[in-house]
């Protein structure tokens, strides 16, 4: 199944290969000497920019990605060592279908979402739990608002789950179970080997976690960590112990060809290496991550925009262009939107529109496999996106 998948979304099995150990080297050292350069050319014209540069990423790495390692870590080892037999879960007929499809969208990232598009391609499951899994599902931005509101994510989850069961139910009610099932045809599983990670780029991004983790956790309850290491306080070691791990990320994700990252997402019958699995989801989630950190504050610092103020001014359109937003497939636009909702830019409101109406990374296989039944679904999902996004705007949940 994994190749006709791969060959659906335009990759083929021989276009991924593990880089060469010479050609890993040389981009490694490539990667180095573009960032000194980057560092060395805004040290001499702006150091404010420099350090907001870096403050950001140390961040993006302290504030999120050792929660994203340690959430990661924790839901590929149940999945892998209690062997939860997800599919066997997803294919039985029923009621409990729609209900157990959306839980594993609300699972934080894709995985969950992308198991049920391919269960729905095999004809195993009903259209209605394929809407269900992309209304519950918020991707990767589902780990950025855990590390920083908890408490929210926990309202946007339960707001999303009722959605996705309630109108995955409403779907089959209407539809009838067999509606676009007959589309596709039943295809046949295979192994599909996914490139491996260069080995001392995580080992060594296991070892930056440790120290990682100990800040991220102390930063999160507001300690002053600096002040941990005494007379070296004043070189502010945190920061660039963040920056470090960030950087890390960033190396990580320029090491694998751009395909690879595309089979590793779609690819997910069998967690082979728990370890590299755990470090390669983490640091492309990490990457979006980053680069909404740092879009969000490059805007703010050269154009010293009310951000705040320029979205207030669009009154209930913000919550239109939310889900508007959500229709875009991947994790990078919603990431986006969640960080200008943690900033206070957007309303809570729009965060939760744009929660439900999105569909992550699982809307890439679902386009490849089931263009028909993905631009359907997609524009279903709008419609309890519109409904509770308006519904909270009005109520005063802004």
């Amino acid at each position: 199944m994994t190749t006709w998948i791969l060959k659906k979304i335009g990759i083929s099995q021989g276009q991924i290969k593990p880089p060469s150990l010479l050609a890993q080297l040389n981009k490694d050292n490539m990667l180095v000497l573009l960032i000194l350069f980057a560092l060395l050319f805004l040290y001499q014209v702006d150091t404010s920019l420099l350090d907001l540069i870096i403050s950001t990423l140390s961040d993006a790495y302290l504030g999120v990605s050792i929660f994203i390692s340690a959430t990661l870590a924790v839901f590929y080892f149940l999945d892998r060592y209690l062997k939860a037999n997800l599919t066997l879960m997803l294919n039985r007929p029923g009621l409990f279908q729609v209900p157990v499809a959306a839980f594993l969208g609300a699972l934080p990232g894709c995985g969950g979402a992308i198991i049920v598009v391919t269960q729905f391609v095999n004809g195993q499951m009903t259209f209605g739990a394929l809407v269900a899994v992309l209304i519950s599902t918020m991707g990767d931005a589902a780990f950025l608002l855990l590390s920083q509101q908890p408490e929210t994510a926990l309202l946007v989850y339960s707001l999303s789950l009722g959605a996705g069961i309630i109108s995955g139910y409403c779907i089959n009610a209407i539809h009838g179970t067999g509606y676009m099932k007959s589309d596709y045809d039943s295809v046949e599983t295979e192994d599909y080997e996914i490139p491996r990670l260069p080995s001392n780029l995580t080992n060594f991004f296991i070892f930056m976690l440790i120290p990682g983790t100990v800040l991220g956790l102390a930063e999160a309850f507001q300690l002053d960590t600096n002040h941990w290491f005494g007379a070296f306080a004043v070189v502010e070691p945190v920061k660039w112990i963040g920056f470090t791990g960030a950087l890390l990320c960033i190396a990580i994700w320029i090491s694998q060809p751009l395909d690879s990252w595309s089979a590793r997402f779609a690819v997910k019958s069998e967690i082979k290496y728990l370890k590299e699995t755990v470090v390669a989801e983490t640091s492309f989630v990490s990457v979006w991550v980053i680069l909404g950190f740092l879009c969000y504050e490059l805007l703010v610092y050269f154009t010293a925009l009310d951000l705040q103020a320029q979205f207030s001014s669009l009154g209930g359109s913000v919550i239109l262009f939310a889900i508007l937003l959500g229709f875009v497939p991947g994790c990078g636009p919603q990431i986006v939107l969640t960080t200008l909702y943690l900033n206070g830019v957007v309303p809570l409101a729009a965060q939760v529109a744009n929660a439900i109406s999105n569909d992550g990374d699982a809307l890439f296989p679902a386009i490849a496999l089931a263009p028909k039944a993905a631009l359907s679904a997609t524009l279903y999902s709008a419609v309890p996106a519109f409904i509770i996004g308006y519904a909270m705007y009005f109520l005063g949940w802004k």
